[in-house]
């Protein structure tokens, strides 16, 4: 891996494996304990974030494997939409030893929290349980009108939140997130969340990963829904090339 450039004090080169954590490392929580939020998609050229089976898995490169690895090993939470965890078949998060041996280091627990946000429920119960070996915790969080297996959810080990309203509130997602001290939070997707989060300011990091390929087709961007009354500004902060030609960019919002 190679690093591009840098707002940092990390010189452009060569990059190890620890420079590599040490610049993804999340800022720490304001003095008022508000989260930071990071979130991370992989495009292609032409912009898509899935391939032709409509999911992301098949514009992942080796290398941005690694760096999605790297994320969740330095995030106390991931925070993910139902449909995602749906076509992406989610399940509470495993991880290798590399990870667990990088959270320990870094004095986190020992796994993130899968952090689920639906305002219907619908969510199979299946996801508490890891694809392999042991995981950690999954939070279902919903509405007062959720209809979804919330019974079966908590039999399964789901803690279920359940909000007021007849849709999650992303701002009351975000105090509760704290109020637990999941401060570094990424979220994974999709579309529909990353637009209302960023309607919401509550984006601080976007990580962008771009694929080395074209898909054509009809793929859907990293936002969906209604354009923003105010777009939201970012700047950049690193750049990283891999040696499979994929690139990493970071950019942090603007004030």
């Amino acid at each position: 891996m190679q690093l591009l450039f840098s707002r940092s004090a990390a010189a452009p080169g060569p990059i190890s494996a620890d420079a590599l954590a040490t610049i993804y490392r999340h800022e720490p929580a304001d003095e008022e304990g508000r989260i930071r939020l990071r979130t991370n998609f992989v495009s292609t050229l032409d912009g898509s974030i899935s391939g032709a089976d409509g999911r992301s898995g098949s514009i992942n490169t080796p290398s941005d494997h690694y760096v999605f690895a790297l994320h969740r090993a330095l995030s106390d939470a991931i925070l993910v939409g139902a449909g995602t965890v749906r076509a992406e078949g989610y399940r509470a998060v495993d991880l290798a030893d590399w990870q667990r041996d990088l959270r320990a280091a870094e004095g986190l627990s020992a796994y993130p929290t899968l952090n689920i946000v639906s305002a219907s429920g619908r969510v199979d119960p299946a996801v508490a349980t890891p694809a392999a070996g042991p995981g950690g915790p999954v939070c279902l969080i919903t509405t007062e009108r959720a209809d979804g297996p919330l019974d079966e959810l908590r039999d399964a080990g789901v803690d279920v939140v359940r909000l007021p309203g007849e849709s999650v509130s992303l701002p009351a997602v975000a105090n509760l997130l704290a109020e637990r001290g999941q401060s570094r939070v990424l979220c994974e997707g999709g579309p529909q969340l990353h637009r209302d989060l960023l309607a919401a300011d509550l984006v601080d990091e976007v990580s962008l990963t771009i694929s080395p390929m074209m898909v054509a087709g009809d793929g859907r961007r990293s936002t969906r829904g209604p354009a923003l009354p105010d777009p939201r500004h970012f700047g950049l902060h690193q750049a990283l090339h891999a040696e499979d030609e994929t690139l990493f960019l970071l950019y942090r919002r603007r004030a």
